[in-house]
């Protein structure tokens, strides 16, 4: 951990809070230079650090993946695409979620690619881009069967006929997602595949357009899904989308929380813990206190499931998990105040996992990450 502390402002902050996130972004350039040399080399990588980096950092993994391989960048909104064009990325940079036509005028200056579903919104983007002297670049969503944004099928050969005719619009490419490529039955995705291409082939497309409809599960598990670039985003991190499903290569997580004890204390059996007083001291124990609770990402859905690493032990959460803090029961084991507890991550030989929280939370591996470090100091290891 100590290495950590060479960070430039991390060091203080981790030491004001007592709790921080520290990412390897070594990692991280290791599961994009794995996925880089799988990928054929016709095959473009779209690192997509939406969400702050799936609450990792965007600025630093975007850096960092585009240093170990990929060459195109993803992001959801229009204030994460500026930031990402404010600190130095010059890589192409897609809006993956569609815009109100308030926001294309600053999308188009500051050279974000919009995801598009409908005639009104390419005839919209083509006024506004030939009002500023600019062209605007855009790629075409189809529905194959998410029912969420996205163009029926059908239209698919009508809205590219649109928006290669335009003024100041540029096609780049035609994207779909997919709904269920985690999932071990496979029936659901490959009828969307099959959707999918049985559109680009009715549409006659331009040679020179980009096909994509892979995640992180697609990617990994149908190589056919490739077509001419991928989007990863959770296994970039070093998350597994499917831990029932055999992997290419292994992944590297890239994400730990760690916290340090505040407080220990004797206590007798009988005696209730937190609110709500859903626990109760079984026995004579020692019951310490670590500065991280739910408004920190640690989610509430964890109290009486969860543990954390101390000394190399699990030690288990007891009672409710609050807002800024959560109680662990240490039993005898040697414990002061300043130890350093491992809530996700690796202690010794024993590790605690994203996917752990999630499926003791009854959620997914993305929603986790994403509620991370809302205020814990946020420390990079290069």
């Amino acid at each position: 951990m100590n290495e950590a502390f060479s960070s430039n402002e991390g060091p203080s902050l981790a030491a004001l809070r007592s709790a921080w996130v520290t990412v390897n972004l070594r990692a991280i350039a290791n599961n994009v230079r794995a996925l880089r040399r799988w990928l054929s080399p016709h095959t473009h990588l779209m690192a997509v650090v939406k969400a702050d980096g799936y609450g990792h950092g965007s600025l630093a993994v975007a850096q960092t993946a585009i240093s170990a391989g990929a060459d195109w960048i993803a992001v959801a909104t229009v204030s994460e695409g500026i930031r990402l064009r404010q600190t130095g990325t010059k890589n192409p940079l897609l809006l993956l979620s569609l815009l109100h036509p308030d926001a294309y005028e600053t999308a188009i200056a500051n050279a974000l690619q919009l995801t598009v579903s409908s005639a009104e919104a390419l005839e919209t983007i083509s006024r506004v881009a030939t009002a500023m002297g600019l062209a605007a670049n855009v790629h075409l969503k189809i529905d194959t069967g998410m029912t969420r944004i996205g163009a029926p099928i059908e239209d698919l050969p009508a809205l590219v006929k649109l928006a290669t005719t335009l003024p100041d619009l540029l096609l780049l490419g035609i994207s779909t997602h997919l709904a269920c490529a985690e999932n071990t039955a496979t029936e659901s995705t490959e009828w969307q595949l099959a959707q999918f291409q049985e559109a680009l082939t009715a549409a006659a497309l331009p040679p020179s357009l980009l096909r994509h409809a892979a995640n992180s599960a697609a990617t990994l598990y149908y190589p056919h899904s490739h077509w001419d670039m991928v989007r990863p985003g959770l296994m970039i991190y070093g998350i597994t989308p499917s831990p029932a499903r055999s992997m290419p290569f292994p992944l590297e997580p890239a994400l730990s929380v760690y916290a340090r004890v505040v407080q220990v204390r004797e206590v007798s059996a009988g005696i209730a813990v937190g609110y709500g007083w859903r626990y109760t001291t079984p026995c004579p124990t020692r019951l310490a206190i670590l500065p991280i609770g739910y408004a920190d990402g640690l989610p509430r859905a964890l109290s009486g499931h969860a543990q954390v690493l101390l000394h190399g032990r699990h030690v288990p959460i007891v009672g409710t998990i609050s807002m800024d803090q959560c109680i662990i029961d240490v039993g005898r084991l040697a414990v002061s105040i300043g130890d350093e507890a491992v809530l996700l991550g690796q202690q010794g030989a024993e590790r605690i996992g994203v996917e752990e929280w999630a499926a003791h939370a009854q959620t997914i591996p993305y929603e986790i990450v994403c509620g991370l470090g809302r205020r814990l100091p946020k420390l990079f290891l290069r």
